[in-house]
């Protein structure tokens, strides 16, 4: 059963509210907005809150401005007869739905019944969002990036610009999605451009949209980056890349929070999560002057620096068996699995793609392989040459070794052997093996060092 919060100052109008819906409803009541901000932060479950404007101590407005800041509650304000002023605000704030006084009875049970209808889908929503999230999660076994996804629940919470610094192929864009489905704008659009992919001259027609006629072949009307991520996440991925000029405007969207479309005089006010990414170092390009200052101190407020992924070797053989898996199921297939040998020339390789290099040899290896064990020769020849070539590194290394012990052995046998004809005397070993004194008390030592 949903619970409706009544609030007003009029005892007989909370009275004949709890009569006529507690039968449907659970009904709650308080007599201003200080009291119901009491129930709902006493963590009684509230579905729905009703509520008169003008009331003593807080009133209707200034508990509609409360609840948007604090919580996810629909609330539909209750108006004077003639007063649409309030009702116009109230809906610019964020409220559901209004109704005016003397209220009907019909009318207010329909607004009730739709506002509690459009808060379960929006909860089914959420609630939908998170199980894919879990089932779809970013694959690591590194240390690193676990604290990062740890600090992402965190950062979500927070409506602050966060940069995401890493190399191209990471999973920069996956960290801002992660961002965005744990953020209170889950439910907006999640809007992603590559500034790079942009040419010059459609970029304010792309970022802020036109109205139709606004140039030569401008037949309808488009809505730009900024208006689509409105109430939602804006992900702009290698903003290293933008222009200059181009900088300018986006400072001052971001600090005004309104654009204009193209061809058009009205402004139109908008709310976004800012998420930028970039693999290319913005403090050298701000001292350069390739990069604003400004902006730069804008978007550098939570800072995220992602970890290539050969830094990462437990993550290749995890995010490799996530992609064995997914293409399986994609191509309907048996699930192929890689052979001991095959996955030490994984680990070996470098990965100056990453992940989304990862990603290709895997889905070639398994394109390659006839069986459903892939090996080193299903594996791409640059992999395989890389291999080659860290074999023959180990291979001088290993010889290193079996010739220092060689040569050890060979002074031990030496040194042995001549004390054991001299009884031990150092001075006449010497002079038998025609050797410095010093010399031969520094072999002695060496062999004692390796024996200890």
């Amino acid at each position: 059963m949903n619970t409706v919060l009544f609030v007003d100052d009029e005892k007989h109008i909370l009275e004949l509210m709890s009569m006529h819906f507690s039968k449907e409803y659970k009904v709650l009541t308080a007599k201003d907005g200080i009291e119901a901000l009491s129930l709902i932060e006493s963590k009684k479950k509230i579905d729905l809150v009703v509520s008169d404007v003008k009331m003593p101590r807080m009133d209707g407005m200034t508990l509609l401005k409360e609840l948007k800041k604090r919580h996810d509650i629909p609330i539909i304000i209750v108006t004077a007869f003639g007063t649409i002023e309030n009702a116009v605000d109230a809906m610019k704030i964020g409220a559901y739905d209004y109704i005016s006084k003397p209220i009907n009875i019909h009318d207010l049970e329909m607004k009730i019944q739709r506002a509690l209808e459009y808060s379960n889908i929006k909860h089914e929503n959420m609630a939908l969002k998170m199980r894919i999230r879990k089932m779809s999660g970013i694959v690591t076994r590194n240390e690193k990036m676990i604290s990062i996804l740890r600090k992402i629940p965190e950062y979500a919470q927070k409506k602050l610009p966060v940069l995401i610094l890493g190399e191209s192929g990471t999973g920069k864009e996956l960290v801002a999605k992660e961002i965005h489905s744990q953020s209170k704008k889950y439910l907006g659009a999640f809007v992603a451009v590559n500034v790079s992919a942009i040419p010059e001259d459609l970029f304010e027609s792309e970022f802020f949209g036109y109205e139709k006629g606004a140039f030569t072949g401008a037949v309808t009307s488009k809505m730009g980056k900024f208006e689509a991520a409105n109430d939602g996440t804006l992900f702009l991925d290698e903003i290293g890349d933008m222009r200059f000029e181009h900088q300018a405007k986006l400072l001052r969207v971001l600090q005004e929070s309104k654009i204009t479309r193209l061809g058009s005089v009205k402004e139109v006010e908008i709310d976004f999560r800012l998420i930028c990414a970039t693999n290319k170092p913005l403090e050298k390009m701000v001292k350069e002057e390739k990069f604003r200052q400004d902006l730069y101190y804008r978007i550098n407020v939570i800072r995220i620096e992602i970890p290539p992924l050969r830094e990462r070797p437990e993550d290749v053989d995890a995010i490799s068996l996530y992609y064995l898996k997914y293409y399986a199921d994609k191509f309907s297939e048996h699930e192929k699995y890689i052979s001991p040998k095959a996955m030490d020339v994984l680990k070996n390789y470098e990965w100056p793609g990453n992940i989304r290099e990862l990603e290709n040899v895997i889905l070639r290896a398994m394109i390659n392989s006839s069986s459903d064990e892939i090996k080193v020769q299903d594996l791409p020849n640059e992999l395989k040459r890389k291999e080659n070539f860290t074999n023959y590194k180990l291979f001088l290394a290993k010889k290193k070794i079996e010739k220092e012990k060689l040569y050890r052995h060979i002074q031990k046998q030496f040194v042995s052997s001549i004390l054991k004809r001299t009884n031990g005397n150092i001075s006449k070993a010497a002079e038998l093996a025609e050797m410095d004194r010093r010399l031969l008390q520094n072999m002695i030592k060496e062999i004692n060092d390796w024996q200890s």
